[in-house]
């Protein structure tokens, strides 16, 4: 078998194992935060990360901020609404804009999400320690060149 084809198994490989574990993490919720989180949509989780960021935010500035199209966002945002994640606030001198900030449940979600985050990056940077700089470099070029792949032309 050539390198290629080894590198392509290797790949279709991870990506079952990979969909494997989201469907096993999804049937057993692991954790409590993992449960909370799986609630919500990537995009949702995004919203309210954004949102602890900046402070407020309105559909222009997260469609901009998350590149996802306004009306993605003000289904995401529904949502939110709903459960009482995010309030929606108008400034009083432009009651036609509409900003929208965490509640005590969103602050919470958004950090969850933050842990989450960093426990992901932990687990991946302990793996890149496995790795010389040129094995890294190859695994830097390797991402970077499916990324751009995958990219709308």
């Amino acid at each position: 078998m050539n390198k290629n084809t080894e590198a392509l198994e290797a790949l279709e490989q991870f990506i079952k194992e990979r969909e494997a574990a989201d469907k096993i993490r999804k049937r057993t919720k692991i954790s409590q935060e993992q449960s909370i989180i799986s609630d919500w949509t990537l995009t949702q989780l995004h919203i309210v990360a954004t949102i602890k960021e900046k402070g407020r935010a309105n559909n222009t500035t997260l469609s901009e901020s998350l590149n996802v199209s306004k009306p993605a966002i003000t289904k995401a945002i529904r949502k939110l609404l709903d459960h009482h994640i995010l309030e929606k606030i108008q400034e009083e001198g432009n009651k036609k804009e509409v900003y929208y900030l965490l509640t005590k449940s969103g602050e919470m979600l958004a950090l969850i999400h933050t842990q989450l985050h960093e426990q992901a990056r932990d687990r991946y940077l302990r793996i890149f320690d496995e790795f010389n700089t040129a094995e890294l470099e190859i695994i830097i070029r390797f991402l970077k060149a499916i990324t751009e792949s995958i990219k709308p032309q």
